[in-house]
């Protein structure tokens, strides 16, 4: 009879469970989709898609979605780091299908077109392990995983040894041979301890359902409960908690079992298989407990779960036992013919999933079944069924304990090639290392000699160009005083004198003493504003046209990108050319003359500086033989060696340039001096 008031309330629960009871959506999840819609740039949008879908279980849609985006930006981009994960969504297709061969081969690219990008492969390298279990290919799993230790154990990144190792001790797992099994599980925590804390934590747990399978069930506690420190805070503790509740009804404790599957709930949100696991471990618990109304009840929600979700019988979390629990439902109420069936559909789904420990349990069980119903022949063919498959399973352990054999002793043979080929290696770099420090040690004396030498000869060099330099600098001082133009500067005075013209004498001679001052002060210096220096150049060409009637005028263009007050130049270097200009070319022209100066930017680095006048040419000139032409031409060579020797003792760049201009047809229109010097 059915306890009422208990099984409404179960009702209840269960209707607010599959209405109510979902997860919040992970902080990483939410974080990962937030940077996604901002982002803007395809190679970031790629790699973040890429680690949002790690996050998802394969059997998630979301998973699917987001690595197909990933996947179509890449083929538009031709990014070869999403084209590689791209690969996996070819798996993941034929995987859904049951092609399990051609999925292994497909993620094997996947893995090899990661790998010659040296990066973390991450879920290609974990999940392949589950296809070579599909196809049962656990030697080629093992094969293949231990190649991949070797490769990554040379090449790196040695965060991808971490699931090779995690995938061979389940192999390990696989032969019984658990104690080899938590060795290599063990040797994964050590390379996750550098990456992912949350993978230490499955470790931790696999290792505890080890020990649960061993039937150490004080150690598979102590490393479950290990395990769900970070689990529980990471919303991934659902494979934890139903190691404990499976742990607590090997020890029969059933109500702390149910307990426990009672929590696994929290965990199963938007998983259906998780969710069918839960339900049927639920049931088992009822059965044992003889509540078989609660039983019927898990089972029958666990049977629409699977209908609604096609899901099959063996998943890496827990098996989905659905049918063989009706079995024993069945069988607790007699009806043997409904048990005979559903045990029955459970053989058939192990057999077609070729999961061997389900096909033994089940095979022994209708063998049983069958001789406790007097079925003596039936029975005798499920005992000779079962004892082939465990002939055959015993004959697979061999080979595979034997092929594990061959490839650690290759690994080792491996390995100790390896070592020594590093001591020859070793042993010819320190060879090498000696020789390199004695050739290192000559060539760095010749080479101190060499300095040495030329330094002191740079110095010599040095001392002999500033000596120049001083001389040139020193004639120009000379060229700009020249006596020629002091006296006839001071003949001009009087003159003003002698025509009773006192206020421009008076006003001459104080620009004249001014621009004798400001030279003496300027030539003091080693360099000078452009300020100071169209100053000092005004000056003279003021008092120069005063001395002729103002037969020529002077123009200055400076562009607005030059700042005359900050930008220092070597003294008495414009003065020179614009002499030159008024005597060589100037003087012999009929009419009024023209000079201009104009200033401007070369690029950051350097000064352009124009003088340009519309005299007679320096052909014209050169043919007069005028005395004026031979002295500037004197303040021109002296200006140019002053240029030459800067250039040669600071590398400066700066450059004199002297242009003839001309119309059309050939005759001259005046001369233009171009300078190019660093400010």
């Amino acid at each position: 009879m059915i306890k009422t008031a208990p099984f409404i309330c179960l009702m209840l629960f269960l209707t607010l469970y599959f209405r109510g009871n979902t997860l919040a959506q992970n902080s990483m999840k939410d974080s990962l989709r937030l940077q996604i819609a901002k982002e803007t740039n395809d190679t970031s949008r790629i790699k973040l898609l890429i680690r949002l879908w790690s996050e998802y279980e394969d059997f998630d849609s979301l998973n699917i979605r987001y690595l197909k985006e990933a996947l179509d930006l890449s083929l538009k981009t031709k990014f070869r780091y999403g084209l590689a994960y791209g690969k996996y969504y070819d798996v993941l297709e034929l995987r859904r299908n049951g092609r399990y061969d051609e999925a292994i081969d497909k993620c094997k690219q996947c893995i090899a077109s990661l790998d010659s990008l040296h990066v973390i492969v991450g879920k290609p390298l974990a999940n392949i392990r589950i296809l070579f279990n599909l196809a049962g290919k656990q030697e080629e799993r093992f094969r293949f995983y231990s190649e991949k230790v070797a490769y990554y154990r040379e090449h790196g990144p040695a965060g991808n040894l971490g699931p090779c190792y995690h995938a061979i001790a389940g192999y390990y797992a696989y032969l019984a041979d658990y104690d080899k099994s938590i060795e290599y599980y063990l040797r994964a925590i050590d390379i996750f301890k550098t990456n992912d804390p949350h993978d230490i934590s499955n470790e931790y747990q696999v290792i505890g359902s080890i020990y649960l399978l061993w039937g150490n069930y004080g150690k598979a506690e102590e490393y479950l409960n290990l395990a769900m420190i970070d689990l529980v805070k990471s919303n991934d503790a659902f494979f934890c908690i139903h190691q404990l509740g499976d742990l607590n009804f090997a020890r029969h404790d059933y109500k702390r079992a149910l307990h426990y599957y009672f929590e696994g709930r929290k965990y199963t949100a938007k998983i259906p298989e998780y969710q069918a696991i839960n339900l049927v471990d639920c049931a088992a618990v009822h059965l044992q407990l003889n509540s078989r109304d609660s039983a019927k009840f898990y089972l029958d929600s666990s049977e629409k779960i699977r209908q609604k979700n096609k899901l099959g019988l063996v998943f890496s979390h827990g098996n989905i036992e659905i049918d063989y629990n009706f079995y024993r439902y069945y069988r607790v109420l007699g009806n043997d013919q409904h048990a005979l069936e559903c045990l029955e559909t459970a053989l058939q789904q192990a057999r077609a999933v070729r999961y061997f420990p389900l096909i033994l349990k089940y095979t022994n069980e209708l063998h049983s079944f069958l001789l406790k119903k007097g079925d003596s022949l039936h029975a005798l063919r499920c005992l000779i069924q079962y004892h082939a498959i465990q002939d055959t399973l015993n004959a697979m352990n061999t080979r595979a304990m034997i092929a594990s054999f061959e490839i650690e002793q290759q690994e080792q043979q491996k390995e100790k090639e390896i070592t020594q080929l590093k001591l020859q290696k070793t042993s010819q770099r320190n060879y090498y290392i000696i020789g390199g420090i004695l050739l290192i040690l000559i060539v760095l004396g010749v080479l101190s000699r060499w300095r040495y030498k030329r330094k002191r000869d740079r110095e010599q060099m040095t001392t002999e160009f500033q000596k120049q330099l001083a001389e040139a600098e020193t004639k120009a001082l000379r060229a700009q005083m020249n006596p020629h133009f002091i006296f006839n500067s001071l003949n001009s005075i009087n003159s003003f004198v002698m025509d009773q013209k006192h206020e421009i004498a008076s006003e001459y001679l104080i620009k004249f003493s001014k621009l004798i001052r400001l030279i003496l002060d300027n030539s003091r210096s080693e360099t000078i504003s452009l300020e100071k220096e169209l100053e000092t150049l005004k000056l003279y060409v003021i008092l120069e046209s005063a001395r002729f009637d103002n037969k020529f005028k002077c123009s200055y263009k400076i562009a607005g990108d030059v700042n005359p007050s900050s930008v220092m130049i070597p003294p008495m270097l414009l003065q020179p050319f614009v002499e030159n200009a008024i005597w060589h070319g100037l003087m012999q022209k009929e009419g009024e003359g023209t000079i201009t100066v104009e200033i401007k930017k070369e690029n950051e680095e350097f000064l352009n500086i124009s003088i340009t006048d519309n005299g007679i040419g320096r052909e014209k000139a050169a043919e007069l033989k005028s005395k004026s032409a031979t002295h500037k031409s004197h303040g021109l060579k002296v200006t140019s060696q002053r240029i030459e020797m800067m250039n040669k003792l600071n590398s400066t760049g700066a450059k004199v340039s002297i242009i003839d201009l001309k119309d059309e047809q050939g005759n001259a229109l005046g001369t233009k001096v171009e300078l190019i010097i660093p400010f």
